[in-house]
């Protein structure tokens, strides 16, 4: 039996990774490309879309915040009965951040496609090259 002071440290690192998770998913969704032009950061407000706001942000937010602790629990839920409780806890925090990491990078690649017409083979603007 799990004595009472570990299982709360368990229970608060799940509410941290799903706070953390959130925080993440909606700065990476709010510091993209893709959301400055839906929200109207385009020439004059030009291809403003706020509906954005109740079709994308809530999944953003839900996938940020249910991912991080769904993979604290499965790690802890899977090493139970195995080694001390820190290196457990510690191996469960190791998987949440790199689920963290993995789900950020794929947030950020999809709501900032690549455009090869855009960007020259040295990172730099086509427009900047050619006035």
């Amino acid at each position: 039996m799990i004595p009472m002071e570990q299982r709360d440290t368990a229970g608060y690192g799940g509410c941290a990774a799903a706070a953390l998770g959130a925080a993440t998913a909606l700065f990476v969704w709010g510091s993209s490309r893709r959301t400055g032009i839906h929200m109207g950061t385009g020439l004059e407000g030009h291809g403003r879309d706020l509906s954005v706001l109740w079709t994308e942000l809530p999944l953003v937010l839900l996938a940020g915040a249910l991912a991080p602790p769904v993979t604290w629990l499965l790690t802890l839920r899977l090493l139970r009965g195995r080694g001390a409780a820190p290196s457990r806890v510690l191996v469960a925090a190791v998987c949440t951040a790199g689920v963290l990491a993995v789900s950020a990078w794929a947030l950020h690649t999809w709501a900032n496609p690549y455009d090869p017409d855009r960007v020259g083979l040295t990172g730099t603007l086509v427009s900047d090259l050619h006035p």
